[in-house]
């Protein structure tokens, strides 16, 4: 199956870059403002773009500090049963985080998915910019 790998250096530290991928006001400031969230596995966080909830993602797995992992129940067609994952490891010697994102289990390559890639490649960018400066660009 196809899926969607990034990964990136962030200067911070793991329960920063954690906390920006799990609470509500975090996943606002990098992703998307119209976010409704909860850290707790079997929650289902709500993404919107556009001003309308399009996507809900159930919380599968937390790792506090090292993993997060969601499967995506509704939204665009392509999307549902795809799971997304982050998984963050320390840079001891840079005094960083490496995050390891996947957006796995697409059934094929064309239509959304080469978008999504591109999508992702900024929204992990903006990640970046809201935990080393505290101001990200959500949708």
């Amino acid at each position: 199956m196809p899926e969607i790998l990034h990964t990136l250096q962030i200067l911070s530290t793991r329960s920063k870059v954690y906390k920006a991928i799990t609470e509500q006001n975090g996943l606002r400031g990098w992703w998307t403002r119209f976010t409704m969230a909860e850290p707790t596995v079997g929650y289902i966080n709500e993404f919107g773009f556009g001003g309308e909830f399009k996507f809900r993602m159930r919380i599968d797995d937390l790792e506090p500090d090292e993993r997060v992992n969601w499967t995506c129940v509704s939204g665009h067609e392509e999307w549902e049963g795809t799971q997304i994952g982050f998984r963050l490891t320390d840079i001891p010697d840079k005094r960083a985080v490496l995050v390891h994102f996947e957006h796995t289990n697409w059934t094929r390559t064309d239509g959304a998915f080469p978008q999504c890639s591109y999508d992702w490649a900024q929204y992990l960018r903006s990640l970046k910019q809201y935990v080393e400066h505290g101001k990200g660009t959500p949708s």
